[in-house]
């Protein structure tokens, strides 16, 4: 029997032990104090292995860049290292619920894009999972037709929209429009309103919902950015499969894509795209200053005037924070100093150069093989001239079949792209430091 136990007898025949009070010697250590130095030493073994097997991790993955450096090999400029270390993560999960049917949804959801091409992509992929976060059928986006581009163009024009419908049959009810029975039962119109910028999931669920059970329509008008990137891992997964696998592009915008790209390819086997944003908005936009005088300021300052919300920025310091967009000068020179070759084939994604060829000719001084879409399609292009956002979405092409893909500004088409080329395209994103 142990030390401090007492025996005692039970009348059906079993003995049973009680605890008896222990003395405690003098000097001995408290078992709380005990114990907790225990604990305590167990976690900094815990924390100290579990670094020890980062290191080796990320030992392993360098291991092979090592080698190469090791044996002085050269850099691949046109192959990211690392890129068969990344993979596709848009799967739906085994505990993702199936889709509630339109008749059964809490109401339906309209949404109003805002921006251009990429800026509005961003907006549809957002709008999804919002539905999905209300049990709301979705309508099928409306474009932004009154922005800096002018561009009237409907989804169906840039989008393949039944192709969107059915690749998100599972997650999202989605209709093109509110059927006409439903839309005269209601009392009122739709509700209109603007949620505020990143909006977390609660937000929508305590403001928006209330609203949308009592009218069963609500329309969200301008809406970028409009949702928080702090979401669960399905919601993530929901927007990689809207952004990269339902948003897929009309066939005639497709052919006159992959027409350009051949026509890449049979000058070069491989080449560079340069998204180049130095178009006159977004120089505006970025409140920089390009060494053009007073004509500059007064333009880039007009055009400015269109954003009401926009603060009052010093050219200096956005320069100085590294928020000014590349000049094209600044971008060949850059890829030379990385080592690309001056008969590289470089392929320009771009809208309305501010300066026209003359901010152009620094860049082809350095680069001779510079190549747009104008210059590749020829009579091809006309139809789609007026529309800015179809000429974008060309340019998306090219650039998504690109060895290279190069920006000189960190916006909306970098980040889809740098979340597109798993495939080892390398991809590159400078401002100016």
């Amino acid at each position: 029997m142990g030390v401090g136990m007492a025996r005692k007898f039970d009348p059906r025949g079993f003995f049973l032990f009680s605890a008896r009070k222990r003395l405690r010697p003098t000097g001995a250590i408290p078992r709380s104090v005990l114990c907790g130095s225990m604990l305590f030493a167990l976690g900094l073994i815990s924390l100290f292995s579990g670094q020890i097997a980062a290191d080796l991790e990320w030992s392993r993955l360098r291991g092979r860049w090592r080698s190469k450096k090791d044996r002085n090999e050269p850099i691949n400029i046109w192959k990211s290292e690392y890129s068969n270390l990344y993979y596709g993560c848009s799967d739906r999960g085994p505990h993702f619920r199936s889709v509630l049917r339109e008749s059964k949804s809490n109401g339906y959801l309209l949404i109003a894009t805002s921006g251009g091409l990429n800026q509005q992509r961003t907006g549809i992929t957002d709008a999804v999972v919002v539905a999905r976060i209300l049990n709301a059928t979705l309508v099928v986006p409306e474009l932004d037709h009154y922005s800096f581009w002018k561009d009237d163009s409907e989804f169906a024009n840039i989008f393949d929209v039944n192709w969107f419908i059915s690749a998100l049959s599972k997650d999202v009810t989605i209709v093109k429009r509110i059927p006409d029975k439903v839309m005269r039962s209601m009392e009122k119109p739709p509700y209109t309103m603007r949620p505020p910028r990143k909006s977390t999931r609660e937000y929508y669920l305590y403001q928006v919902l209330p609203i949308l059970l009592r009218r069963h329509a609500v329309q969200l008008t301008k809406f970028d950015y409009r949702l928080t990137n702090r979401l669960d891992d399905e919601l993530q997964k929901l927007r990689c499969r809207v952004n990269y696998h339902a948003l897929r592009f009309t066939k005639r915008i497709q052919v006159l894509g992959q027409r350009l790209v051949k026509r890449m390819r049979k000058m070069s086997s491989r080449f560079i795209a340069v998204h180049l944003r130095f178009e006159p908005d977004m120089l505006a936009f970025s409140g920089c200053y390009y060494g053009g005088g007073e004509r500059e300021r007064n333009e880039l300052n007009e055009i400015r005037k269109r954003w009401a919300t926009l603060p009052d920025l010093s050219a200096e310091d956005e320069r100085s924070r590294g928020k000014c967009p590349l000049t094209p000068h600044e971008v060949g020179l850059m890829l030379r100093a990385l080592g690309f070759e001056n008969d590289t084939h470089i392929y320009i994604a771009s809208g309305e150069i501010y300066g026209g060829e003359q901010s152009l000719q620094p860049l082809k001084d350095l680069f001779p093989n510079l190549h747009t879409k104008e210059m590749l399609a020829g009579d091809d292009l006309k139809p789609f001239l007026p529309f800015s956002s179809r000429l974008a979405a060309i340019d998306y092409i090219v650039c998504d079949e690109s060895d290279v893909f190069v920006t000189n500004n960190n916006g909306n088409m970098a980040k889809i792209l740098a979340g597109r080329s798993f495939g080892g395209s390398a991809i590159m994103e400078y401002c100016n430091y």
